[in-house]
């Protein structure tokens, strides 16, 4: 009898768990993380590179289907790698187009649809990408430039498929023509049109919203998950920056940090596995060109603490550096169940001369804490109510993301909520449980 009973019960969980990952995917977005049952002692300071092409991946997906309402696609859902390969194969077909091609045309913002077959795919990226980084990744030849950097892309398969590029301002659409390219992404997006996605809802003012922003049009379960940093050994971490350790002063801080410096660099881990290193000497030089301060921002992640699982980067900028020098600034966060989070992740400075700064912060989940019942219900309410988009300003994106946060018992959480981008550069967010940002 008793053998029965656990049967039962055997039968009963596994009943429940595949309907939880039937949801999920229905959902479209990737299954919750497996929380580890404790961090990796001695850190992740070594592993594979990154592919910058990677780093510059779309932070999400819209695919426009010839029926029914359009679909969101995150990292790791399914579909997602399927339709960015897809994507990615017709993105490159730039570089095989003539110096007159290559230059594209202006076309009006009513060009910004599918195509007759009612299916277009379009790519929200993390960051706006200038040609001068757009084109070394793609291998495109020099000929290719832009008065502005891409922040949206949408591609449209067909007969006469075409690719259009959007800026971050208002006007800035250049269209392009692909002979004889995106029949293989033609195919991929009509089987994943037939199959169950996250639908989505375009945003509708007030108050004042750009065109085509779309957000889960049904409710989420998302997981609040608790984090903690990485288990870092100072003597492992500050081996990876200097070669001989012998030569190097250790200091112990009152707050459990520890110091390693050879008088010219120096090197910090924190109890909590964050890791800050300085090298002032070399901050200030000469300017590279973007994507080979991309390439050696990624090689030296790899070799001084290695890639979290999911990363993408969030800024690149250019900082002037006393007397005359220049740096540049990069940003790369973490991305939880396809959503990024909001605080950055890793973050260097570096000119010809080398990495002037290096921040890691990187966080390993330990478990889920809950889970958030999120919708989009009333969310342009709420973001008029909240009183954080000035009058002049409109609403240039609204994404999903994770947050910090601190939970009763002092644990640190990544709690969902609803970033907010305004068209003169400001982030704002909203909590995303319950619906509306309520």
């Amino acid at each position: 009898m008793w053998r029965e009973r656990v049967k039962s019960a055997l039968l009963v969980v596994l009943v429940g768990l595949s309907i939880h990952l039937s949801l999920l995917l229905w959902q479209g977005l990737p299954a919750a993380e497996a929380p580890a049952a404790e961090l990796p002692a001695g850190g992740t300071y070594w592993g594979a590179g990154r592919d910058p092409v990677a780093l510059l991946a779309p932070a999400r997906l819209v695919l426009h289907r010839a029926k029914g309402a359009p679909a969101l696609l995150y990292p790791g859902s399914p579909g997602y790698e399927r339709a960015w390969s897809g994507a990615l194969d017709v993105l490159q077909q730039l570089g095989s187009l003539s110096p007159a091609q290559l230059a594209g045309e202006e076309v009006a913002a009513a060009a910004w649809k599918p195509g007759a077959g009612g299916i277009a795919l379009e790519l929200i990226f993390p960051l706006p990408i200038g040609p001068e980084l757009w084109g070394p990744v793609l291998d495109y030849p020099e000929g290719f430039q832009l008065p502005w950097p891409v922040q949206r892309a949408l591609v449209v398969p067909g007969q006469e498929p075409a690719l259009l590029l959007a800026g971050p301002g208002p006007g800035q659409l250049r269209g392009f023509k692909l002979p004889g390219a995106g029949t293989t992404l033609g195919g991929i997006l009509r089987e994943l049109s037939g199959t169950a996605l996250l639908p989505a809802r375009e945003l509708k003012g007030p108050p004042p919203v750009g065109s085509g922003l779309y957000v889960p049009g049904t409710s989420l379960s998302l997981p609040v998950l608790r984090v903690g940093g990485e288990a870092a050994d100072p003597e492992v971490v500050a081996s990876s920056f200097f070669a001989d350790l012998s030569l190097t002063r250790c200091i112990r801080e009152r707050d459990g940090a520890t110091i390693y410096s050879d008088g010219q660099r120096g090197v910090r881990v924190r109890p909590d596995g964050g890791v800050e290193y300085n090298a002032p000497e070399v901050m200030a030089g000469v300017l590279l060109p973007p994507a080979q301060a991309l390439e050696r921002a990624a090689r030296f992640i790899t070799q001084h603490g290695g890639w979290p699982q999911e990363a993408r980067l969030a800024q690149l900028t250019e900082v002037p550096s006393a007397p005359d020098g220049f740096h540049y600034r990069l940003v790369f966060t973490q991305y939880w169940n396809g959503l990024p989070a909001l605080t950055p992740t890793l973050e260097l400075m570096l000119s010809d001369r080398g990495v002037g700064r290096y921040r890691r912060s990187v966080l390993r989940a330990a478990w889920r804490a809950r889970w958030a019942s999120v919708s989009s219900a009333g969310l342009e309410e709420a973001i008029g109510r909240s009183g954080k988009l000035p009058k002049e300003d409109t609403v240039a994106d609204v994404y999903l993301a994770y947050r910090e946060e601190t939970g009763q018992s002092g644990e640190l959480l990544l709690v969902p909520v609803w970033a907010v981008e305004t068209a003169h550069g400001r982030i704002f967010w909203l909590p995303a449980e319950g619906g509306g940002g309520q």
